[in-house]
């Protein structure tokens, strides 16, 4: 089936039910742009929505292909060349297991789809696996400052993503690349637990004197009976910025387990009381389906999710919330 007209079933479904009004706002059409410049190889893409869960109505929008569709081919984005033909083309080339997926993320809500991040998801442990990517992205100048943070970083933690972020760095802002972070379940209990071993592990990676607005909140989410991450914007000196992202991941099946709705709703409670959500996510819960559709003789699977819940801190003060929902054709 048409890619294109899949990806616009996938969207309507999503956005149906006056939810493109309450979550979306008008960036309906630069994200279907943007999904069709992201297309590579022969399968649909895993898709993200993201949206904030406060303030104006936007949607930013992630196009994530799988290694697995285009190892050992010569594979193009079909609307992207120069940087992002490269990065594709180094990632098709990787052994298996090495990488995972391969991103491009479009700042749709500002309407610009000529300059998407590009990121890496990584799939196991060798160091020179992200180095090689930035040198295939042309931010060599970043390879340092990658070392620095990974090597100063807690080693329980595990760096499973990279990405670079051309759109949103002027020519005078000094360069930096996203990491983020799994804490896997033994640290994760530990914040949980005790604030000073978070701000003692912030503080390993530059984060010193975060403020406590901002461990409070993390601690909280490692409360959840779910899985944590943290991400963070790395100058070239190796230290994270005073800037930090934690989010938490959740399953289909969460949004329709008892036990699990209830913490998702206790979580969100202390979203709210932040003053981030606005009521804005009474709306996820309704974005959960999967379905049969077909077109002629073809026919396919469309399905969507809430996945992730991120907050944001700048400079220890609460800046944002965010949800992102997970959208494949199968």
């Amino acid at each position: 089936m048409d890619k294109l007209k899949l990806y616009d079933i996938l969207y309507a479904l999503t956005a149906r039910d006056g939810r493109e009004d309450a979550l979306f706002g008008d960036c309906g059409q630069a994200a279907r742009v943007a999904f069709s410049r992201s297309l590579a190889g022969e399968t649909f893409p895993e898709i993200w929505f993201e949206v904030p869960l406060a303030g104006e109505r936007w949607l930013d929008f992630h196009a994530l292909v799988s290694h697995e569709d285009v190892a050992g081919t010569q594979a193009a984005f079909s609307g992207q060349s120069g940087v992002y033909a490269d990065a594709l083309d180094w990632f098709s080339s990787q052994r298996e297991k090495a990488v995972r997926q391969l991103a491009l993320s479009y700042d749709t809500h500002t309407g610009d789809v000529d300059n998407p991040a590009v990121q890496l998801l990584v799939g196991g442990t060798d160091a020179s696996v992200p180095l090689g990517y930035l040198e295939a992205i042309g931010r060599a100048d970043l390879k340092d400052a990658y070392r620095a943070f990974t090597g100063s970083m807690p080693e329980q933690w595990y760096a499973c993503y990279i990405g670079s972020f051309p759109g949103r760095q002027a020519a005078d802002t000094a360069p930096w690349v996203r990491i983020e972070c799994i804490m896997g379940d033994v640290l994760q209990q530990a914040y949980a637990k005790s604030a000073d071993t978070l701000r003692e592990h912030l503080g390993r990676v530059g984060l010193d004197g975060i403020g406590e607005d901002a461990i409070k909140g993390i601690c909280e989410l490692a409360r959840a009976p779910f899985p944590l991450e943290l991400q963070f914007n790395v100058g070239t000196s190796g230290e994270a910025m005073p800037v930090i992202s934690a989010s938490v991941r959740f399953q289909p099946t969460d949004w329709i387990n008892e036990q699990s709705q209830e913490s998702i709703a206790e979580l969100v409670g202390h979203v709210r009381d932040q003053g981030l959500d606005d009521g804005r996510s009474e709306r996820l819960a309704e974005i959960l389906f999967s379905t049969r559709v077909a077109h002629g003789d073809e026919a396919a699977t469309v399905s969507c999710f809430p996945a992730f819940l991120k907050l944001r801190w700048c400079a220890g003060e609460p800046a944002c919330a965010k949800a992102y929902l997970m959208a494949m054709v199968q």
